[in-house]
């Protein structure tokens, strides 16, 4: 489908995810897209599998510039979520709580807002002005043991298991917090290293796990890329999977409930996702660079 977006035709996603890999359900009208907002650029972190680029730069958007462009999405009814990424979003507080102002300011204290963080700034979580009113916050944590997670994150300063249990413990709906996990061939490679990931989540007191397949950008991520199928298994007893989707040759996901050895529940997400290049957007970005794109890297609308 292409929609006319400022006066730029882009092809969109029209159609929603099949259960069955057969049978998509396609839309003919009203197509709303998921939008991302990097407020700055600048992370200390040095993933060598982020997708991310130009981390060291210290770009940081014009608000004013942002607020407008949220204003005419809304006046066309096109935004249905908002997640705000990086950069690192906490490394400027002030910026975030002026991202998260706009945003509610725009769409409403009802509308759906994420922040992905990797950890890092979350000193400053109750500093987070309407923290109560967002929906998730997704913290980078790729591994259970606090050395093996340092080192994915290039040595970076990130809290251990035991600072993210005391920061999680000063909030009471702690529904809000989710682990996103990155499988590599060397770390969470096998359904016992992933049970043993969960195990940990749950000792911290996240509510849910993401397990993230590498995108094969550079040659760590192409040499590490393992499948989500192979880490999160049909017959694991201690797995119970409540849905799934698939898209086509894009991607296919599944999402269930994990019960320890010692009777802890979680919630367990995944995707593994075969193709990146799609010829159409799945989203949009407001990028540091303030420009609006039809997807992360994506050509200029605006």
């Amino acid at each position: 489908m292409i929609k006319d977006i400022f006066g730029k035709p882009v092809r969109v996603k029209n159609y929603i995810c099949s259960p069955d890999g057969e049978h998509y359900l396609h839309k003919n009208g009203d197509v709303k897209l998921h939008l991302g907002i990097a407020p700055q650029s600048y992370c200390p972190a040095a993933c060598p599998f982020c997708i991310a680029v130009n981390t060291k730069q210290h770009r940081r958007i014009d608000t004013a510039k942002l607020e407008g462009t949220l204003r005419g999405l809304h006046e066309q009814g096109l935004i249905k979520s908002v997640k705000i990424t990086g950069g690192e979003p906490f490394y400027d507080i002030a910026l975030l709580n002026e991202v998260v102002n706009i945003i509610f300011d725009v769409f409403g204290l009802g509308f759906e807002l994420s922040v992905s963080t990797n950890g890092m700034g979350l000193d400053k979580l109750h500093s987070l002005e309407k923290l109560s009113y967002i929906d998730t916050l997704h913290i980078s944590r790729h591994h259970y043991d606090d050395a093996v997670n340092r080192m994915l994150f290039g040595g970076a300063d990130v809290p251990d298991g035991a600072r993210l249990k005391e920061i999680f413990d000063t909030v009471c709906f702690k529904d809000i917090f989710v682990f996103n996990c990155m499988l590599l061939r060397d770390t969470i490679n096998s359904p016992a290293e992933a049970r043993r990931f969960m195990d940990f989540a749950i000792s911290v007191g996240a509510s849910k796990v993401g397990f993230m397949c590498c995108s094969k950008i550079n040659r760590f991520a192409e040499e590490q890329a393992i499948r989500y199928e192979d880490v999160i298994r049909d017959g694991d007893p201690s797995l119970l999977f409540t849905r799934g989707f698939y898209d086509y040759d894009v991607c296919h996901c599944r999402d269930g409930v994990y019960a320890s050895e010692k009777g802890g529940l979680i919630e367990f997400y995944g995707r593994d996702t075969r193709v990146i290049e799609t010829g159409y957007s799945r989203g949009l970005v407001f990028d540091s660079d303030n420009t609006l794109r039809d997807g992360y890297g994506g050509n200029v609308i605006l």
